[in-house]
C-alpha cells in the first residue's frame, strides 16, 4: 500500500511541475532510514490521502555508549515541549545521570517521524581502529527553522562524550583567524576567543584520529580556477574542547592535500555524472531528434560565465584531469554538451544518485619509487543495504596525482567517481 501511495505522490509531484604508506582510521556510525514511512508522514500532500499508515510516536531511544574498558546507555528522548532532547546516562552500576540538550537559536532538533526511526534521533560514532583509544561520540544534528536565514548554514551539530562518568559537551573554538601558532594558543587558552555554539557543519567525519573535518568547501575563484579549503575539528579530550582550524593542505600535509584535490575532482566531474552546468532560460530550448527520428534530445543554454563552447570546457577540464579520463566524461556522461549557433549547451537532468554508496575515505598513501612525482592515494567506500544501513566498505578506487609546475599545480591520472 506504502509503495502506491508514493507512486500516487510522485505523479501528483510530475503533473504539477609519500616514501611507504600511512593509514587513516576506519569509521563506524550508526545509520538507519525508513524513507518511506518518513516521507507520508511529512508531505503536506500525502496527508491529505486516505489510508496513510498508523504510526508510534517517537518517545525514546538507547545507544549503546563505550569509553575505554567502560560500558554505558545512553537514552534519548524528547522534552516536555518536544522542543529539545533529554539525555539519560546508565553506568554498570545502574546509576542514572540526565543532561538538557536546548537547540541553538534559530535551529530546531531532529525528532523522527515514529518510533519505528527512533534511532534516526543521533548518531553514535565509533573510532574502530585507532590507537589513540578515543572514547565514542554523540552527534546531534540540529535544522535551520527558517529558510528566510540565508546567513546561517541549513544543519549545524554538537559533539557529546562521557567524561569520569558524566555526560560532557564540547564546547567549539573557532581558531581559523589565528595567524600563527603564538597567537593560536593564546586564543585556545579562552583570552580572546568565545566558543560557539555548533559545529557549522553536520556532515563531519573522521580523516585521522582526533579529528573531525567537513567536506572540503570548493570556490571558484575571480580567475575561474578552483580553490578547496579543508577545516578540521580537534578534539580535545581533557578539557571537552574542540578547536576549529583551517587546515594547511599542500603536500608537505599529504592526507589534506588527497582530500581537497579529490574535492576538487568530484566538483568537476559532478557536472558530467549527476547535474549539468548551471541553466538559467528553462522557457527556451532547442530540440534536437535522433538518427532515426523516433525520439528527442532537449539542450538548453548554459548560464556560466567560465564557459562559452565544448572546446573552452573541455580545456577546463583538461587542467585538472589527464586526457583519457577526460575523453571518458565527454564521451560517456549522461550530461552531453554540444555547441548550437555559437553557445554552450546541455541537456538538463540528473544522473541519477546510487544510494547503495557513500563517503569516501583515503585509506593509505604512497609515493611510487618509479613516479617520485605522483601521489597514490587508495580509498574505501561505505556500502549501505536497502534500508540504508551501513553493511561494510567497499574499494573506493585509487586517486592519482601528478605534481605538476603549472596552474593548478597537479594532474590527476587516475579517479573513480564517487556515485559510479
Amino acid at each position: 500500500m506504502l509503495g502506491l501511495l508514493l507512486t500516487v505522490l510522485m505523479a501528483l509531484s510530475l503533473s504539477a511541475c609519500m616514501g611507504g604508506k600511512h593509514s587513516a582510521p576506519d569509521i563506524e556510525t550508526t545509520v538507519s532510514d525508513s524513507y518511506a514511512a518518513n516521507y507520508v508522514k511529512s508531505n503536506p500532500v500525502a496527508n491529505e490521502l486516505e489510508d496513510i499508515p498508523e504510526e508510534d510516536p517517537f518517545t525514546s531511544y538507547t545507544y549503546n555508549f563505550t569509553v575505554g574498558e567502560d560500558n554505558y546507555m545512553i537514552t534519548v528522548e524528547p522534552d516536555e515541549t518536544r522542543t529539545g532532547l533529554v539525555l539519560t546516562l546508565e553506568d554498570k552500576d545502574f546509576g542514572f545521570t540526565t543532561f538538557d540538550v536546548v537547540p541553538p537559536e534559530g535551529y530546531s532538533v531532529y525528532l523522527p517521524y515514529s518510533q519505528e526511526d527512533a534511532s534516526t534521533v543521533c548518531t553514535v560514532i565509533h573510532e574502530t581502529e585507532s590507537k589513540s583509544s578515543l572514547p565514542d561520540i554523540l552527534k546531534i544534528d540540529f535544522y535551520l527553522s527558517s529558510f528566510e536565514d540565508e546567513d546561517k548554514p541549513y544543519t549545524v551539530c554538537r559533539l557529546y562524550t562521557v567524561v569520569r562518568g558524566e555526560l560532557k559537551e564540547f564546547s567549539v573554538y573557532d581558531l581559523r583567524e589565528a595567524v600563527d601558532e603564538a597567537e593560536e594558543n593564546t586564543l585556545s587558552s579562552n583570552n580572546g576567543v568565545l566558543p560557539i555554539g555548533y559545529i557549522p557543519e553536520s556532515d563531519i567525519f573522521s580523516p585521522e584520529p582526533g579529528k573531525f573535518m567537513a567536506d572540503p568547501k570548493v570556490t571558484v575563484l575571480e580567475d575561474g580556477s578552483l580553490e578547496a579549503d579543508v577545516v578540521t575539528y580537534e578534539l580535545d579530550m581533557t578539557n571537552s574542547r574542540i578547536y576549529c582550524r583551517s587546515e594547511p593542505h599542500g603536500t608537505d600535509q599529504p592526507l589534506y592535500y588527497g582530500y581537497a584535490v579529490y574535492a576538487i575532482a568530484k566538483n568537476i566531474s559532478q557536472y558530467f555524472k549527476d547535474t549539468s552546468l548551471n541553466v538559467s532560460d528553462y522557457e527556451n530550448y532547442v530540440e534536437i531528434p535522433s538518427a532515426d527520428g523516433t525520439s528527442s534530445q532537449y539542450f538548453f543554454k548554459v548560464d556560466d560565465p567560465r564557459f562559452s563552447t565544448v572546446a573552452e570546457l573541455r580545456a577546463y577540464v583538461g587542467k585538472y584531469f589527464a586526457k583519457d579520463i577526460v575523453d571518458e566524461l565527454f564521451l560517456s556522461a549522461p550530461q552531453q554538451y554540444r555547441d548550437i549557433e555559437g553557445e554552450l549547451y546541455t541537456i538538463v537532468g540528473d544522473g541519477g544518485f546510487n544510494e547503495s554508496l557513500g563517503r569516501v575515505f583515503i585509506t593509505e598513501m604512497e609515493e611510487p619509487e618509479s613516479d617520485p612525482n605522483t601521489i597514490i592515494y587508495h580509498t574505501k567506500q561505505e556500502k549501505f543495504n536497502e534500508e540504508h544501513e551501513m553493511t561494510g566498505y567497499i574499494d573506493g578506487g585509487d586517486l592519482a596525482v601528478q605534481i605538476t609546475d603549472g596552474d593548478p599545480g597537479f594532474l590527476i591520472t587516475k579517479y573513480r567517481y564517487p556515485n559510479s
